[in-house]
């Protein structure tokens, strides 16, 4: 097996799933706090901002690898 079946492989495997979704769902809370990432300095005339949505994605996809990472159980 060469080195980038192996690569790929693990990409595969459940421990890959649950790190990305950890990383997913930690980058998600991260760009949500609005004073972390500097949204503080931002004027809040707009009722959608464009961070928050990123955040709010990276949550969906953890809870969509958790979720699948869980059923992958079985």
């Amino acid at each position: 097996m060469n080195e980038q079946t192996k690569t790929l492989d693990w990409f595969r495997t459940k421990k890959a799933t649950i790190t990305f979704a950890i990383i997913s769902l930690t980058s998600g809370f991260f760009f949500l706090n609005q004073s972390l990432t500097g949204n503080v300095i931002l004027n809040n005339s707009y009722s959608l901002n464009f961070l928050s949505i990123i955040g709010l994605l990276l949550i969906v996809c953890a809870v969509i690898l958790a979720a699948y990472s869980i059923k992958k159980r079985g």
